[in-house]
């Protein structure tokens, strides 16, 4: 239960509900969302057409799912806080900005939705738009920004996990292959996958942050061992006269 009163309870409970919440949007994302890439763009634009309120639908879950995500990076942040900063903080910050590119995409498709909802424009040429704004190089940074930030971060973050032992095995693994599934595949099924293995592995992590007190969620992690008593003055004894 979110306790507002509660500043360690509030987000202890928050990032594992959101650790669940955003890869189950992706995941519904992607089953809502239809399959409507094609290398033509004129056909692309007519699947949209033909889907456009699955399409639509599907683009906002993803947007809503990005910034639940975010959100439950902020709270992994702090769950791998130690002395100096960690690997698994530089992950969970990786996949937060990660998901920021996928925030940004929601752009594009609501401009491709746009390009078919609205009357009197010329279909052909929204087409050309469309396929040269896809390889354009001004469009890169958000596709570098997305590997980087969901591949390489994932698999570190999989790896932080593992190490610190903060949640189980299966759940690493679950998020190593979401990653590796993710990288390879651009197909929907591979797509349901992925988002799949991913709900399995942040949902390990989510139940090892709510089945933690809050006093351990709030204790600090590889403090400084405390500097040992000092040693108590000893006063010379006079030896005896013979």
């Amino acid at each position: 239960m979110l306790k507002l009163s509660d500043a360690r309870n509030f987000g202890r409970t928050l990032t594992g509900l959101a650790l669940i919440v955003g890869p189950l949007l992706y995941l519904l994302g992607q089953i809502v969302s239809p399959d409507v890439d094609d290398d033509n763009k004129v056909k692309e634009l007519a699947n949209v057409a033909a889907h456009k309120g699955s399409y639509l639908t599907g683009a906002l879950l993803f947007f809503v799912g990005a910034l639940v995500t975010i959100g439950s990076m902020i709270g992994v942040i702090h769950l791998f806080r130690s002395r100096r900063v960690s690997l698994g903080q530089v992950a969970a910050t990786l996949v937060l900005v990660g998901n920021t590119a996928i925030v940004g995409f929601y752009a594009f498709s609501t401009v491709e939705y746009e390009m078919v909802n609205q009357s009197g424009l010329d279909r052909t040429e929204m087409a050309k738009l469309l396929d040269k704004a896809d390889g354009s190089a001004s469009g890169a940074a958000f596709f570098v920004l997305f590997l980087v930030g969901i591949v390489l971060g994932l698999l570190l973050l999989a790896l932080a996990m593992w190490r610190r032992k903060v949640a189980p095995p299966w759940a690493a693994a679950a998020i190593v292959l979401t990653a590796v599934v993710g990288f390879l595949g651009n197909s929907k099924a591979l797509g349901i996958a992925s988002f799949a293995l991913l709900l399995v592995g942040f949902g390990g992590l989510a139940l090892r942050v709510l089945g933690m007190s809050d006093e351990e969620w709030d204790a600090p992690r590889d403090a400084a061992p405390p500097a040992p008593p000092p040693a108590p003055a000893t006063t010379p004894t006079a030896t005896p006269a013979a």
